[in-house]
């Protein structure tokens, strides 16, 4: 059984999927849920070793439920097609992961608007829960901006760990 599964969906994200999958080749497996897309997005995907599936577009915590279904590491990493994981956040989740002190794990993410870094006017430090064990979680049933509610203990990784968008 794989230790940790990352999950995206997409829709239209050829110039973002292969990049974020390369930055996810440390996880055991890469699922990725599409509604619909008309570009290279599922080629992409494939080519880069990631389960690919369909899904009808209902909304992103009904999108991001399916794809939580069809993980089946014990641990899940959810990621945006336009984010990357950095080398030093792939060891602290190897390492959180390890440790298994907590059912979910926040951490920084850097958000960048028209190009720049935001680190100032509220948008950092910005931390998203991301990681969590199966089963521990769901994500809030709403069109946009859903949250991950967890039933157990969160914590937040330690140091400058960030999920930086593209």
């Amino acid at each position: 059984m794989p230790q940790l599964s990352a999950i995206v969906i997409t829709r239209n994200e050829a110039a973002n999927i292969g990049a974020c999958l390369d930055s996810l080749a440390f996880c055991d497996e890469r699922i990725v849920v599409d509604c619909g897309s008309t570009d290279a997005t599922l080629e992409i995907a494939r080519q880069k070793g990631a389960r690919t599936e369909f899904h009808e577009w209902r909304g992103f915590g009904l999108q991001k439920n399916y794809a939580l279904s069809l993980a089946t590491g014990t641990w899940v990493l959810s990621l945006d097609a336009d984010e990357r994981v950095k080398p030093e956040l792939a060891a602290a989740i190897k390492s959180a992961v390890a440790d298994g002190d907590a059912d979910a794990w926040e951490f920084l993410r850097l958000s960048s608007f028209c190009g720049r870094q935001m680190r100032h006017s509220g948008w950092y430090p910005d931390y998203v829960l991301r990681l969590f064990r199966r089963g521990k979680v769901s994500f809030e049933d709403v069109v946009v901006h859903g949250r991950v509610i967890c039933d157990g203990v969160v914590k937040r990784l330690r140091g400058r760990s960030f999920i930086i968008p593209c």
